[in-house]
């Protein structure tokens, strides 16, 4: 759950880069975005001409790793760490100027791009919680598209697909925060999530062939606590379950989530330990979470956020 919070506490900044950038088109508009395993990955290209690819993460923060840096042209410093041993940072950068097709900045001009070591799984950067902060999304896993709409466009729906968002907000009802907390029924219990687009599984050979695909290593997932988990095995020992498989951690495998008037599965989990929802991402949200809900789920839908009323519409 570490995925890049850093930049929560970063100040620093980098001057902009001098090209020229590229003209925001009418919305709603289309992402140079892939699909690949439930995830979505923008393309960005850099001003001579070089592509990154952008991991985008509703649960994750704002960085470019050192290898989106350099196709950038980025000054930072690899002996200057002014984040943490599990967490290093080589310095700060204001919202870069990307040529080609548009990527749309965040809405606040104050956002800082930590950089960062370049883990394989992160590739050239992260686009999180901050840019897709005050704005309204869709993330269609049926086309594998991402679009930007205009603000308040939801979709019309029966009320059984519409579902009321959790933010942390101050007195006033700003959001301080854009971490959503999303609903979810499973196995006759209510359940709170951080709703995760970015959730990924990082499997070995023998979960990755277990889940489908042994040559498919890194794909969308879902977690939960553990203290869930071992209810969830207490009640069902059924269940498909693999003692390690996410990295060194348990997975198990529930049989239907009911998620946006829908019911849907089945549907795999990776365990977290319980602090890292209850404590550790609960100084983000507006209440404490029993895990995070990512595109393992959300696979049969066209999801429509409304980050300002905090509302989601499920499309299936």
């Amino acid at each position: 759950m570490m995925r890049s919070l850093a930049w929560l506490a970063l100040l620093a900044a980098s001057p902009l880069l001098a090209a020229e950038p590229a003209t925001a088109p009418q919305l709603p508009y289309t992402l140079p975005a892939t699909m690949e395993h439930h995830r979505f990955f923008v393309q960005a290209q850099a001003p001579d001409g070089q592509v990154l690819r952008l991991f985008t993460d509703t649960g994750g923060g704002m960085n470019l790793t050192t290898r989106g840096a350099d196709k950038l042209g980025l000054a930072y410093d690899k002996d200057g760490n002014i984040g943490s041993p599990q967490e290093p940072v080589f310095g700060t950068t204001t919202w870069p100027t990307y040529a080609g097709p548009w990527i749309p900045p965040p809405k606040s001009a104050d956002v800082q791009l930590a950089i960062m070591p370049a883990p394989a799984w992160m590739h050239d950067g992260m686009l999180g919680t901050a840019w897709f902060g005050d704005r309204t999304w869709e993330w269609d896993y049926r086309a594998g598209t991402l679009r930007l709409l205009p603000d308040g466009a939801l979709p019309q729906a029966d009320p059984a697909h519409v579902v009321k968002l959790g933010f942390q907000a101050d007195a006033d009802g700003r959001h301080t925060t854009h971490f959503p907390r999303i609903p979810a029924r499973i196995d006759g219990e209510d359940l709170q999530f951080l709703f995760d687009t970015g959730a990924t599984f990082r499997l070995d050979e023998a979960a990755a062939a277990r889940l489908g695909d042994a040559s498919v290593r890194q794909r969308a997932g879902n977690f939960i606590t553990h203290e869930v988990m071992q209810r969830w095995r207490e009640r069902h020992p059924d269940w498909p379950y693999v003692d390690k498989g996410d990295g060194p951690m348990a997975m198990i495998q529930v049989p239907a989530v009911e998620v946006g008037g829908y019911t849907t599965g089945p549907a795999w989990f990776s365990v977290r330990p319980d602090a890292a929802f209850h404590e550790y991402m609960a100084q983000w949200m507006d209440q404490p979470v029993d895990g995070a809900l990512g595109g393992e789920t959300f696979g049969g839908f066209r999801i429509t956020v409304d980050y300002p009323s905090a509302t989601a519409v499920f499309e299936r």
